[in-house]
């Protein structure tokens, strides 16, 4: 179901990207409002995409409506105590990709029976290629189970969960692995430095390897161990270099993934001043 009314509060990087793409998907401009309290962000997104800027305050909603949460997590508190009255119409759906947020938090600040969606999104979303986790409450019908889904599509690939608990998870993978990737990219071209190279030949390297071989494993129905085996002949180079890896990558992945997870959950308790 393509929604009639999609209010956005925020006017950061993801609400851009995903007014981006919503546009890309053929959503008229007058369909798409942004609440938030810069003007000049918000007036620059209405400039850009023709959608409509109106000031951080509530307004009455009409069915069908979305709301999209893409503020800041410290900040959803106050935004649902101003935004709880416009949820009286069970029509409305809240879709919110804040980190760390539960949804059981979201409705006992909201209305407890209040239809509300879950996602994590990432920056790729940015250019089209975002990968995002989903979850729904009960409350959230068939038909705004899809318009969610129709939403987040919009900027990338949509992976539905069963389970909330595991949103820290997702959280800490792909919502946060982007920056992982790009630490990746930065070690690697220092250290092809390092070895000589200069340094905008050694960044184009780098960049084209990862990814030329993240487009190659996706084209591959084998896993990334079965094709890692295939480009590594016993006593040669890349054999000498993943003993390196091995012996210190798998550690520091658990490492990162737990740390961002606990993040994810402290962000969530609302006893919390999290900045």
């Amino acid at each position: 179901m393509i929604p009639q009314n999609i209010v956005f509060i925020g006017a950061g990087n993801m609400a851009r990207a995903l007014i981006a793409g919503l546009r890309r998907q053929g959503i008229a401009g007058e369909q798409i409002q942004v609440h938030a309290p810069s003007s000049a962000h918000r007036d620059a997104l209405a400039e850009e995409f023709g959608i409509r800027s109106l000031a951080a305050t509530a307004q009455s909603l009409p069915a069908n409506s979305v709301v999209i949460y893409a503020a800041k997590p410290k900040q959803i508190s106050a935004v649902l105590a101003l935004w709880r009255q416009a949820f009286a119409d069970a029509g409305v759906l809240f879709l919110s990709v804040a980190a760390g947020i539960d949804s059981a938090r979201i409705a006992a600040e909201l209305n407890p029976g209040s239809a509300i969606v879950r996602g994590m999104p990432n920056t790729p979303a940015q250019v089209g290629a975002g990968a995002t986790a989903l979850y729904a409450r009960d409350s959230v019908s068939a038909a705004q189970r899809q318009t969610a889904g129709f939403i987040m599509s919009a900027v990338g690939e949509i992976y539905w969960l069963s389970d909330e608990s595991l949103m820290d998870a997702v959280t800490a993978l792909s919502g946060s692995g982007p920056a992982y990737v790009l630490l990746f990219l930065e070690a690697l071209e220092d250290a092809a430095v390092l070895q000589g190279l200069d340094r905008a030949t050694a960044r184009a390297l780098a960049l084209q390897t990862v990814l030329g071989t993240a487009q190659m494993a996706a084209a591959s129905t084998l896993s990334p161990t079965a094709l890692r085996h295939q480009v590594t002949s016993p006593g040669g180079t890349t054999a000498a270099g993943l003993a390196v890896w091995e012996e210190h990558l798998r550690p520091l992945a658990q490492r990162a993934l737990a740390a961002a997870a606990e993040r994810s959950r402290a962000l969530g308790s609302p006893e919390k001043d999290i900045p």
